[in-house]
């Protein structure tokens, strides 16, 4: 019967099998005293050939192989030391496939230890095994049919199945780079994915093969090892997003540049199932995920952060088509309330308390617009900025539900959305921006950016969040201008470190609690963009070569400049709808008429139009108990303050006849 016994009394091991071997690889490990083992792990193939099946298969089967190397409870302390030892003098060796997937079981197994007395090589002994059955406990146990041929001491097999193998292992695999101590258990590193690392290593990249559609499918692999394949694979699909397909013949090309993009975008993927990411402030300063968060900064590393901003800020000068200065003026205010984002519950928890009106704290940010206008590069950029690099959470956490754990879970670390669809928003976000209380002491601001149009969102969420709405952007036949941005979005994030994060936190936290004890006293609310923007512009004037004017969109923001750009539309709306040729008086057509009578103002507009226009004009200016299809009321006070403007039937010359009203 066929068993474990046939890999003893061999002191040499070549295996190629599937990743549902690695219990067994461990126990020979730990069982059998070899001098020089080599396995190589192929991929079963019968997943669809995208290059995040590859990869994703690579990462599981890496931190797989070494949680089952270090973690057997039956192994002792010696043993697994010089396990350790093994890997480091190479005499342990594990690999990958890259490219081809690869089916064939072959099993190498040789003696080259001399018995005492006789001559150098005379005792050689030789096995092969092969056939179907992967290298695990339950294949070689003989409770399944399994197909198994053994050749002893036969060169012309030997010769046969080692060059197989070793063109398997020579062509198409990446050395897995296990390392000396065991994995956490939470999540796959990414970072040490075997074909990235040989990417990263080398100046040219590698190249990564993904078979066609034809290819022949393989085995199945454990279900453990399919289920975490299937957890790492979306993120890994969003890290490539921007990756070239496969060419015709299905090669692709990572580089180094490519690697760390790919890693980044995972790590922020997997970032919201991590149970320590959270901020928290005390008396002591702050702890990011439990560890104390050092503050101070060098100048000179803040200088070179404020270089980088600006270098980015610049790059919308660059091929983007519409508002530039507006754009950079909107990024600006952005950036500013997202550094400001995990002190943002100290101003709304101060207004709570004094039953202030709490609408001055925005603790939800839009950032929408138009597809290639720089949402998430702003947000990811930001992101580094401050937390060393982009931790996005997975939009289908985007429910009521979820977003309340994470509100409770990440205290004051931002919580990013990217790509949220116009559909879930408005599932998901109107019981949460409305809701005003706060059932934490420590709880964290929520952006997110959007690819949506100016009408996508009722007033009531739009007085309640910092909502940043732009058309300028970079044509999207633009290939040229689009890579030259992406090179240089990625060389700037490479250079920007947190010290000016860390440094805008030591200017602005005394300001900050010296503001809320003085508006708690006065009873009056605190400016968080002008406190947000005076403290960044300060800081960027201090670190620029002397004499060096700060751009037009380095300027101080308040929050009622922005909140006047937030309604820019619904004000153009209603101006339109009550400018002076659309009077009743004018003998316009009735559907194109106002009215203004005491405190009420009353538009007609045409029934095609009603719900349209309606749905651009703020809900609070509104007087429902008179509107009706084809006729919209106002209430006359409200529309005023928000026109900043009187609302009053035209002046009638006196010479006009008295049957034009």
């Amino acid at each position: 019967m066929f068993g474990p016994h046939y890999f003893s009394g061999f002191d040499t091991f070549r295996g190629l099998t599937y990743s549902s071997s690695m219990p067994m690889v461990a126990a020979l490990l730990a069982e059998h005293d070899f001098d020089d083992f080599e396995c190589v792990f192929g991929h079963p193939g019968i997943l669809p050939p995208e290059a995040e099946d590859i990869l994703a298969f690579q990462a599981v089967v890496r931190d797989e192989l070494e949680g089952r190397l270090f973690r057997r409870k039956d192994i002792s302390d010696a043993r697994r030391r010089r396990l350790y030892d093994c890997i480091e003098e190479g005499t342990v060796r594990f690999f990958v496939v890259k490219d081809t997937i690869a089916h064939a079981k072959i099993y190498l197994l040789s003696d080259t230890r001399v018995d005492a007395g006789c001559a150098a090589n005379s005792n050689v002994k030789r096995r092969v095994i092969a056939g179907s059955a992967n290298l695990s406990e339950r294949a070689f146990s003989g409770r399944q049919a399994e197909t198994l041929i053994v050749f002893d001491d036969d060169e012309t097999a030997w010769k046969h199945y080692a060059s197989q193998y070793e063109a398997v292992r020579d062509a198409s695999t990446s050395r897995l780079p296990v390392t000396d101590g065991p994995p956490p258990v939470e999540k796959v590193r990414i970072e040490r994915t075997p074909t990235l690392v040989e990417a990263e290593e080398s100046p040219n990249g590698t190249t990564l093969y993904v078979p066609t559609l034809d290819a022949e499918g393989g085995g199945i692999p454990h279900p453990a090892l399919v289920t975490r394949m299937e957890a790492i694979r979306p993120a890994i699909r969003r890290g490539m997003a921007g990756v070239p397909r496969p060419d015709r013949t299905g090669h692709l090309r990572l580089t180094p540049r490519i690697v760390k993009e790919i890693v980044q975008v995972v790590r922020s993927r997997q970032a919201e199932a991590a149970p320590t990411l959270y901020l928290s402030r005390s008396r002591d300063g702050f702890t990011l995920n439990g560890a104390p968060w050092r503050l101070t900064a060098e100048k000179a590393e803040v200088r070179g952060d404020v270089e980088g901003w600006l270098a980015f800020f610049e790059n919308y000068e660059r091929g983007f088509v519409g508002d530039v200065e507006r754009l950079q003026r909107d990024y600006f205010t952005f950036m500013c309330w997202f550094y400001f984002a995990p002190l943002m519950c100290d101003l709304r928890n101060a207004a709570l308390r004094r039953n202030a009106f709490s609408f001055d704290q925005p603790m939800f940010a839009v950032l929408y617009g138009s597809s290639n206008c720089g949402k998430t590069s702003l947000i990811e950029t930001l992101m580094a900025s401050m937390f060393t690099h982009p931790r996005i959470v997975d939009t289908q956490d985007f429910t009521p539900g979820k977003l309340r754990g994470l509100q409770g879970a990440y205290k004051r670390f931002p919580v990013v959305f990217d790509d949220v669809t116009r559909d879930r928003f408005n599932r998901s976000a109107d019981e949460f921006v409305k809701d005003e209380a706060i059932a934490f002491a420590e709880s964290p601001c929520f952006a997110l950016s959007m690819n949506a149009d100016a009408r996508s969102f009722k007033a009531e969420i739009v007085k309640r969040c910092l909502m940043i709405y732009t058309r300028t952007s970079l044509p999207g036949d633009d290939t040229v201008a689009r890579r030259r941005l992406q090179q240089s979005v990625a060389a700037i994030r490479d250079r920007i470190s947190t010290a000016l994060y860390r440094h805008y936190l030591t200017r602005i936290l005394p300001r900050l609690d010296d503001e809320v004890a003085g508006s708690c006293d006065a009873g009056e609310g605190t400016d968080a963009l002008l406190l947000s923007s005076t403290t960044l512009c300060e800081i960027f004037a201090e670190h620029v070569p002397a004499g060096t004017l700060l751009p037009g969109w380095c300027q101080p923001m308040t929050l009622a400049e922005y909140q006047k750009r937030a309604f820019e539309r619904p004000r153009r709306v209603l101006d339109s709808l009550l400018g002076k040729e659309r009077y009743s008086a004018e003998r316009r057509p009735p559907e194109q008429c106002w009215t203004a009578t005491g405190d009420r103002i009353t538009v007609a507009v045409s029934p095609i139009e009603f719900n349209r226009i309606r749905a651009d004009i703020p809900d609070w200016l509104l007087d429902d108990t008179a509107s009706a299809s084809g006729q919209i009321a106002l209430n006359r006070k409200l529309t005023e303050e928000f026109l900043n403007r009187s609302v009053r039937a035209p002046k009638r010359w006196a010479w006009w006849p008295s049957w034009r009203g």
